[in-house]
């Protein structure tokens, strides 16, 4: 993904996201204030509700985090990633 592709998704380079949970019981991550339908939405089953109990919240938060935290690292690692078009000249 692109910077212009999540300057899209977000509005801009600087974000503030929220984490919610919808009437349905599903938790979404939106764009603090919007309207529009959630970049994210996570549902666990009655089982794993249940075996998570009132840390549903914070596991959903940090499957958020991870994810949120991959993206920026693969879009690091383009970044860095340089591309030799010649061969060189000693391959020991």
């Amino acid at each position: 993904m692109s910077i212009q592709q999540l300057k899209e998704l977000f509005g801009n380079q600087e974000a503030i996201l929220e984490l919610v949970q919808l009437e349905g019981g599903e938790l979404a991550l939106r764009n603090a204030g919007s309207t529009q339908e959630p970049l994210v939405k996570i549902q666990f089953n009655d089982e794993v509700k249940a075996l998570l109990g009132d840390q549903t919240a914070l596991v959903a938060q940090h499957m958020i985090q991870a994810a949120l935290f991959g993206l920026l690292e693969k879009q690091v690692n383009q970044w860095h990633a340089e591309v030799v078009d010649e061969q060189p000249e000693f391959i020991s």
